[in-house]
């Protein structure tokens, strides 16, 4: 059968001697793809044997949809890590060969059904997918190398919204004041760079509504072979409060937490004496008993020279009296003064991992106006984010194990492609100057060897061994 081709178009310009002259178009490709790098998370994810888990937990699809839930989950997952905006702005990977064969399917889900899935996801089925998570995070938990501490980081995103979402509500919002919006509450673990738990909150909650909850939750979650007392927790003044502070004391968990109202702490600084740093900095410890608090507990207070720029000192949040800025910090943790605010100052993990969160996995592009939906968008998003780093922290060199979302999709994910069949093999064609070749070969090649240990007896959820 002949097929059809488009005519020869001839370009003519005077400036353009040494290019293309005559060029034909032809819509006859097949397989064709710019995410080739992907075929890296698929491989990863059959290693976790993450579809047939999906399956054990996630009943059938109904005779009225083409997809099995498990499939959709992971077509969600794919989009998130691909770093496609929106689920409106799917439909290019209709025409993507490559993504349909790496997900199994025939034809790709237009956005109706995506938001259809998201819709029909019941609060128990969120659940399964958030426990399996858990799972595989705890599989994973001693890859590659064995951890016998934990730092975890609380903060909280405020997510604009521009629709008639449902638990939208006008709180705190400094970019976009009297705007509704969402105020999720996330805690993010710095050494494993991975996200435990997160929770969808209406946006006039306090930063502090619903911590001590999921502080508890994070506690549960962790490995048997970590100490509490090997596990640290940094809050900014959002969530200082004298009862998460106890609850941390009875769980005997280190923590440093800012202080709110630090002005009300300055006179017992000055009393208990500032002592000098370098570049005019110094610090000042001292023992206080907040009122409502159950007893003494250790204050350290931060002073800094105000910047001689007048619009960067205007930029401080820290409060300003005279030519210094002060911040108040309340912690447990026996280090010296200077080194607690030096702990703190790690932090900026977290708010990185949230800005990768909102820029690289469009968690400021809320899908539907249906909470428990959104809800489900939350968790899945967290889920591809943990895949990412995860894949990261087992198959690419350590040099590659601070690196940031965009750069894994830029150097490894983001490839063009196509699949093609020679003599019966599936031969994914790649750029001939790829300059990560060897790295993108190693990668595959650690996958395949990837062994994972079975979880215990009682937490085989969904579990299928990857084992031969």
């Amino acid at each position: 059968m002949l097929l059809a081709r488009a005519p020869t178009l001839l370009f003519l310009g005077c400036d353009m001697r040494k290019g293309l002259q005559r060029l034909s178009f032809s819509f006859e490709a097949e397989s064709l793809t710019h995410f080739g790098g992907l075929f890296l998370i698929q491989r990863f994810c059959n290693r976790l044997c993450l579809r047939r888990r999906l399956e054990r937990i996630l009943k059938d699809a109904p005779n009225w949809t083409e997809y099995h839930p498990a499939d959709l989950v992971l077509v969600f997952l794919y989009v998130l890590i691909a770093g496609l905006p929106r689920v409106n702005k799917t439909e290019i990977l209709q025409y993507n060969g490559l993504f349909l064969s790496l997900v199994g399917l025939k034809k790709f889900p237009d956005q109706t059904a995506l938001r259809r899935f998201l819709h029909r996801l019941s609060p128990k089925a969120i659940r399964q997918i958030v426990r399996l998570h858990d799972q595989i995070r705890s599989q994973l938990f001693s890859l590659p190398d064995a951890r016998s501490s934990l730092v975890f980081h609380l903060d909280s995103v405020v997510l604009t919204l521009y629709g008639k979402q449902q638990g939208a509500r006008v709180g705190y919002n400094p970019k976009k004041k009297g705007r509704p919006s969402y105020h999720p509450l996330l805690c993010f673990e710095a050494h494993g760079q991975e996200f435990w738990h997160g929770s969808l909150r209406p946006g006039d909650a306090a930063s502090n509504t619903g911590a001590r909850a999921l502080v508890k939750r994070c506690l549960e979650k962790v490995p048997s072979q970590v100490a509490r007392s090997r596990i640290r927790l940094l809050a900014d003044s959002g969530f200082f409060s004298g009862k998460l502070v106890g609850d941390l004391d009875q769980a005997d968990c280190g923590y440093i937490i800012v202080c709110r109202k630090p002005k009300v702490y300055l006179p017992k600084a000055h009393k208990a004496g500032f002592k000098e740093l370098s570049f005019g900095w110094g610090v000042a410890e001292f023992r206080f008993k907040p009122r409502g608090w159950q007893e003494e507990h250790r204050f350290v207070m931060v002073r800094r020279p105000l910047p001689e720029d007048p619009e960067e000192a205007q930029q401080l949040t820290l409060l300003k009296v005279g030519r210094y800025a002060y911040s108040a910090l309340v912690t447990n943790l026996d280090l010296q003064a200077w080194m607690v605010w030096k702990t703190y100052q790690a932090r900026a993990n977290v708010e990185k991992s949230i800005r990768e969160l909102l820029n690289y996995f469009s968690l400021n592009k809320i899908p539907t106006r249906q909470w428990v939906a959104n809800v489900a968008f939350l968790q899945l998003l967290l889920f591809a984010y943990n895949l990412v780093h995860w894949f990261k922290r087992l198959s690419l060199p350590g040099d590659y194990r601070r690196a940031t979302v965009e750069t894994i999709r830029d150097e490894f994910l983001v490839l063009p492609g196509k699949l093609s069949n020679h003599a019966g093999l599936n031969v994914l064609q790649l750029p001939k100057d790829y300059r990560h070749r060897k790295i993108f070969l190693e990668a595959a090649r650690k996958i395949e060897n990837l062994r994972f240990p079975e979880p215990e007896q009682g937490e085989k959820f969904g579990f299928v061994s990857n084992r031969k």
